[in-house]
């Protein structure tokens, strides 16, 4: 967990860098989850613009909120994001 601390040590030094923090705390929501800890994303009614990354600490819990993804939802179904997913795998491999 000194991973998931030294993430959490940095989010803290990069509080209000946001584009530094939000890839900051993705990773530790990651790490989070390697770790056995619960974390995962809720809306904030209050701000509904403003989705809230959660992450339950053995010492309580934490979240930021976040920015939301700057694309709307372009009508995807799952057959054509996994075609989309090899289409890029070929792409890249």
């Amino acid at each position: 967990m000194d991973i998931l601390a030294r993430l959490l040590k940095s989010i803290k030094e990069n509080d209000t860098n946001y584009l530094v923090r939000y890839k900051l705390v993705y990773k530790a929501v990651s790490m989070a989850l390697d770790n056995g800890l619960q974390a995962g994303v809720r809306m904030d009614e209050s701000e509904p613009e403003w989705p809230v990354v959660y992450i339950e600490l053995p010492t309580g819990q934490v979240s930021w909120h976040m920015a939301q993804h700057a694309e709307p939802w372009d009508g995807h179904d799952t057959e054509e994001k996994y075609r989309r997913i090899d289409e890029f795998i070929r792409h890249c491999l």
